[in-house]
Order: C-alpha cells, then structure tokens, then sequence
C-alpha cells in the first residue's frame, strides 16, 4: 500500500517520431510520482490505488493535466493521456475548459477491460470532440484490453501497444497489425507504433506503415524538480 499523500507528482515528455523523415512531430505527456527522496515511484501502481479512490483519482488527474500542460515544450501538437474513470460530467466542463487551451492537444483514452470501459471511453471521447479536440485511442492490442469497434472508428488517432512488436513474427498477428493500419490510412487517422527501442523495430515500423513511432529509442523531456506538486498539498486542497 502505498501512502500518496507523501509523494511529489512530475512529468516527462516522450517524443512521438515521423517514421520516415525521424523530426519529433508531437510530445506525449506522462504523470511521473516520486517520494520525498526523489525516488520514482511506478505510475500504474499510484494509479491501481487511486481507481479504489475516485474523487482523489479526479483531483489528481486534473492538477496533473495542468501541469503537464504549463511546462509543455512550446510550439509542437501534445498527446495527453486521460482516464475515464477520473471524470464524471459535473467534472467534464472543467478537463475540457483546460484542454482547450493548448492550440494543438490530443487526448489519449486507454483502451478498455470491459463493456462498462467502452461506453465510458464512447461518452468521453464524444464530449472531447464535440469541444473540437483530437481524440486517440491508446493501448490497442495490449493483452489486458478489449477492442471497442465504436470507440475506434470514431477517433482521431490510433496508438498501437508495443506488444505487437513481440507478435509480429505470427503471421495471423502481422495480418491483423496490417489490416489495422491500413484502415487507420483510409479513414485519414495517424497511426503510432510504441515500444520502439531499436533500429530494427524502426525498421518494421516503416515497413507495417505507420505515422508516428514512440519508445526508448527517442530520449525524453523531463521538467525540472522545482516543477513538481506536493500531493499532499494537493488533496489537502477543496
């Protein structure tokens, strides 16, 4: 169990890379957590904690999001993560109100684990566009996911889970891969491969014929410490 209310919230900024030319055509931006000492604490197990605490999961998405935002590199569009389960609708106005103030934001949706997930991810994704923000629609193919048709027709971006790199082998996975891609180019969606960690995956990228490539490969933005939140500040907060 992990006591939140004693660590310090951060970010970095992944580049997302045009696979033909290698210019960093995006960042994505990532909620990093680190304890008093300054030791990085895993985010999937600050998140898997926070699910069982909404409202803190919600106050903390949102003062993530900003930050994430007011330390952005300037000029170049920013991928954003946002959990569903963090906004509920009297909340909605307030993500969409600070969104929209960065001229060139994606918001990413994680993929979904079930049929309550979807709807959720559907609903959200319709408020963003509806307010004219590019939606993505993250971690397609990661093996604890379903794959919502409705959510992946109906959004802007298409991010491919780095475990297809460790498929790509099987014929009936490459196929698929293919398939999916192709689709994303008929229906003018940018397609992201992640997980790319050499020039041989590189490779495959360009081959399968996706946009953008993310992963190791590509060095990271981190801001500075002075830049990051106290939560306990935060949630002390009303």
């Amino acid at each position: 169990m992990i006591n939140i209310s004693q660590l310090y919230l951060g970010c970095e900024y992944q580049p997302l890379v045009d696979v033909q030319t290698g210019d960093i055509f995006a960042y994505e931006a990532l909620s990093r957590f680190y304890n008093k000492n300054g030791i990085a604490i895993a985010p999937n197990l600050v998140f898997d904690q926070l699910h069982h605490h909404l409202p803190q999961l919600s106050q903390i998405e949102f003062a993530a999001k900003h930050l994430q935002l007011r330390n952005a590199p300037k000029r170049v569009p920013l991928f954003i993560n946002l959990d569903p389960h963090a906004i509920n609708l009297t909340r909605m106005s307030h993500f969409i109100d600070l969104l929209s103030t960065h001229p060139k934001v994606t918001v990413e949706i994680i993929e979904n684990t079930c049929v309550n997930d979807a709807k959720r991810s559907l609903a959200l994704a319709t408020h963003l566009q509806d307010a004219k923000i590019n939606v993505a629609l993250d971690d397609i193919g990661a093996s604890h996911a379903m794959l919502s048709l409705s959510l992946m027709t109906q959004v802007d971006c298409l991010k491919f889970d780095m475990s297809w790199l460790a498929k790509i082998a099987e014929s009936k996975q490459k196929s698929l891969l293919n398939a999916l891609v192709q689709f994303g180019q008929s229906s003018n969606k940018i397609s992201v491969l992640e997980g790319i960690e050499c020039h041989e995956m590189l490779l495959t990228a360009r081959q399968l014929g996706v946009d953008l490539v993310q992963g190791f490969l590509y060095r990271p933005q981190f801001i500075t410490p002075p830049a990051r939140l106290s939560l306990a500040t935060l949630l002390a907060e009303k």
